[in-house]
């Protein structure tokens, strides 16, 4: 049996907690935080400027351009209209997708040729329109993403590790499929003893259940350390050839977690727009 690993202490703990917390910032920097920066400073804006037409703290502004928050989806129209952008280039859509098409820049010149009257009455209904867009679009992320924790502290494909079931949990949305809505938790393998069926680093969707048939494939927990392995009656095997078979001890007190349906794809991930959408819904439903 491969060498086990002692249980994680207060400062890898610690370590991990700044892990999911940096990762997270480095996203919402990318997605959001500095397309802000980009166009603000292009307007010749300061923080507080933006801040005050937007009717937010400077905090606010200066937690977006750093990653530590996003904009809710409220404020994002309000966002790029003082910004002067399109929703698109906020999001950062291909440059193929905002250029006007014949028909939309007829309807420009034809918009031109309206009074500033008549502009605001095509300005209110194209606000409503795009108010009931952005409603149904909303609706349509509800009904096709689930949200699933992810476990940060992983299941061992090597040596193993220990798997505690009170650690922090952070949460992603994926798209929903048949595995992704049986799924209960999301857990990361470590080490290389699944090759080639699962890699390093790979995130496991994983159904808890207490027991799993012969050559599934399930988190086992052994001395208290977490193992992904495929289930033989005469132990725990691993896929690649160089690491044994682990065969538990009676006083090892060896239990299965849970079934593995398969690993976290980018087509099961959600965009930019879906993410915005699906972190305000449930931000909001968390307050309320």
């Amino acid at each position: 049996m491969a060498e086990r690993k002692g249980n994680i202490g207060a400062r890898e703990n610690k370590a991990l907690a700044q892990t999911k917390g940096e990762r997270t910032k480095m996203q919402n920097k990318a997605a959001f935080g500095s397309r802000i920066r980009e166009y603000r400073i292009k307007k010749g804006l300061s923080q507080p400027q933006l801040a005050a037409l937007l009717g937010v703290t400077k905090n606010a502004v200066t937690n977006w351009e750093a990653g530590a928050s996003r904009p809710d989806i409220a404020s994002i129209p309000a966002l790029c209209t003082h910004l002067e952008i399109s929703a698109d280039t906020f999001f950062d859509m291909p440059a193929q997708y905002r250029a006007l098409n014949a028909a939309e820049a007829a309807h420009m010149e034809r918009y031109r040729l309206l009074d500033r009257y008549r502009q605001r009455s095509v300005d209110a209904l194209m606000d409503a329109l795009i108010e009931n867009e952005m409603l149904a679009f909303r609706e349509q992320c509800v009904s096709a993403f689930t949200r699933i924790g992810r476990d940060e502290l992983p299941a061992s494909a090597g040596t193993g590790t220990p798997l505690d079931d009170t650690y922090e949990r952070e949460y992603v949305f994926l798209r929903n499929s048949r595995s992704v809505c049986r799924a209960d938790t999301i857990i990361t393998v470590t080490g290389d003893s699944m090759l080639p069926t699962f890699r390093d680093g790979d995130e496991l969707l994983v159904e808890y259940t207490p027991e799993i048939r012969e050559g599934e494939i399930g988190i086992f927990v052994v001395a208290g350390e977490g193992f992904v392995k495929e289930y033989r009656s005469d132990g725990l095997h691993s896929h690649n050839p160089k690491y044994k078979t682990i065969r538990p001890m009676q006083d090892d007190n060896f239990r299965c977690v849970g079934r593995v349906l398969g690993a976290v794809t980018e087509d099961m991930l959600a965009t930019p727009q879906e993410l915005a959408v699906l972190s305000e819904v449930y931000s909001s439903r968390q307050d309320s």
